[in-house]
């Protein structure tokens, strides 16, 4: 092994053994917080209703941890206290850190009737953050825990109109920020998570990263909407989340953008693995089955399966094929680029990715709406005929002959035309409608939840067949134990046979011998 590559490895294992010593760090922690709570009185299955699952607080502490290592005394601003205990494993893993927790602080009981939770064996009347400061006294944190009674960006709460709570953020953020990061984990409504992003992104200090819970899964479709929005109206920032296939962790990150981690080639070996080229052919397919004849022209080198796949029709109107290139430029080269690519043709392919998947978007990667809005600016209407002709190929369990959609590479490819030329009166008499800002927002989220939906039933059909697999093996035992003692029996019974049958014999013998 060379030196170089001797190093590489080196390097990958430490980076492995201190994701493993976060997890670690994060999981004792927690299960401090847990059990000071049950000293106080709250089982487990009572605070694990509304607490940070054990993959979540590690993903949130080695992003905290990798952003705030050069910042001696961090301020981290949280919305959303509940009783604390993201709050607290954030103490005990961050030395030196401030918390500063926004809360309604309503009763236990008003916020468990609010859910409809279970398990309500535990003394209900206390307020959350009275909870929540018991138990960093309990912990020896208390004294970093500054917490604050209120709404955040807004009034609204989960418990309804009868319970509204004044907003402090603003007074908040001028008296105590600007803060190092973010972890917004309130109301998960979508204009409240809007609201919280908006004001949380003015509270940061230049380099200050927001995390937010709940941005994939169960709230997914409603903190997604809301992020893509803000990202829609703030291009400087990007989003970055696990993979939608890794259903149990859902912490986001917003924060400024930087150089991709993931060239196009890697994202797409990585989403598409082996299917790269039925990709292509699935495309080519979409665009002759739906559009008359295109002179087609790669714009990047990896569209050029596609392109060879679509074909070359002189005298047709042209198309410029531009799969993969626009996610690795920066917004405003982006603009100048697909001014460039629009100028002197009739239509484009552009191929774009949501933000936030990890292995999948690049840092680049913007909203459907925006891209739509950047077309509609260039003259230009965005049609959603790609995404569409793949669904029926990409379905969740389906078999070898059609194409895997297990990540939201490519997601947002549209074909774009210029108006008032034949070509775009051509699709449009074929019943293809463009794409609005308002129908850009919903399709995107909407095939996003999608994505999450197929890979939760993917997970189930393996479990499902993991458990039929466990009942096969118990039954096919049982079935060799019992065709095992049968076994024995019968040579038991053989045996005994066969000695019944010798004394017969011998019993005979002698009868026959004292006659003689």
């Amino acid at each position: 092994m060379s030196s170089s590559s001797a190093c590489s490895k080196l390097g990958e294992m430490l980076a492995e053994s201190v994701d493993a010593q976060v997890t670690i760090d994060a999981t004792r922690a927690l299960n401090r917080v847990l059990e000071a709570f049950s000293a106080l009185g709250y089982p487990q299955e009572v605070v694990a209703q509304w607490s940070i699952p054990a993959a979540d607080a590690a993903d949130l502490i080695a992003g905290l941890r990798k952003d705030l290592k050069e910042i001696e005394s961090p301020r981290i601003l949280e919305v959303g206290t509940f009783v604390g205990t993201s709050a607290l494993v954030m103490l005990l893993t961050i030395p030196n850190a401030v918390v500063h927790s926004v809360d309604p602080n309503f009763p236990l009981e008003v916020e468990f009737d609010a859910m409809h939770c279970a398990h309500r064996d535990a003394d209900l009347k206390r307020t959350t953050q009275e909870v929540a400061a018991l138990a960093a006294e309990h912990l020896g944190v208390r004294d970093r825990l500054h917490l604050h009674e209120g709404g955040f960006s807004t009034d609204a709460t989960f418990a309804g109109t009868a319970r509204n709570a004044t907003a402090i953020g603003e007074k908040l953020a001028q008296q105590y920020g600007p803060f190092d990061a973010a972890f917004v984990d309130g109301l998960h409504f979508e204009q409240t998570v809007f609201s919280d992003a908006r004001l949380a992104a003015r509270s940061m200090t230049a380099q200050g990263s927001l995390y937010f819970h709940d941005v994939i899964g169960y709230w997914g479709s409603t903190v997604r909407r809301a992020l893509s929005r803000f990202l829609e109206l703030n291009p400087s920032f990007t989003l970055s989340h696990p993979p939608y296939r890794e259903l149990y962790r859902s912490v986001g990150r917003i924060s400024r953008r930087s150089v991709p981690a993931d060239t196009t080639d890697a994202r797409m070996t990585h989403c598409f693995g082996t299917h790269g080229s039925r990709f292509a052919e699935y495309v080519a397919r979409a665009m002759a089955t739906q559009l008359p004849a295109l002179t087609a022209e790669s714009l990047d080198a990896f569209s050029r399966s596609t392109v060879d796949a679509m074909g070359h029709t002189l005298g047709a109107p042209s198309c410029g094929v531009l799969l993969a290139g626009i996610d690795e430029w920066g917004d405003d080269d982006a603009s100048e680029r697909l001014r460039d690519a629009c100028t002197s043709r009739d239509a484009l392919l552009l191929g774009a990715t949501p933000p936030g998947e990890a292995h999948a978007a690049s840092a680049w990667s913007v909203p459907l709406a925006r891209r739509v809005a950047q077309l509609n600016a260039l003259d230009f209407d965005a049609f959603d005929l790609v995404t569409s002709f793949l669904e029926p190929f990409s379905y969740a369990l389906g078999d070898v002959c059609v194409l895997p959609r297990a990540s939201s590479f490519l997601l947002n490819t549209v074909f774009a035309v210029r108006r008032s030329t034949a070509l775009h009166e051509a699709v449009l008499a074929r019943g293809h409608l463009p794409l609005d800002l308002a129908t850009a927002r919903a399709l995107e989220s909407a095939r996003l939840q999608q994505i999450h939906d197929h890979s939760a039933l993917r997970r189930s059909q393996g479990e499902t067949e993991f458990a039929r697999g466990e009942t096969i093996r118990e039954i096919a035992q049982h079935k060799l134990v019992c065709e095992l003692h049968a076994s024995q029996l019968a040579h038991v019974s053989a045996r005994l046979q066969w000695y019944l049958d010798w004394r017969i014999h011998i019993g005979r013998h002698r009868f026959l011998k004292s006659k003689t």
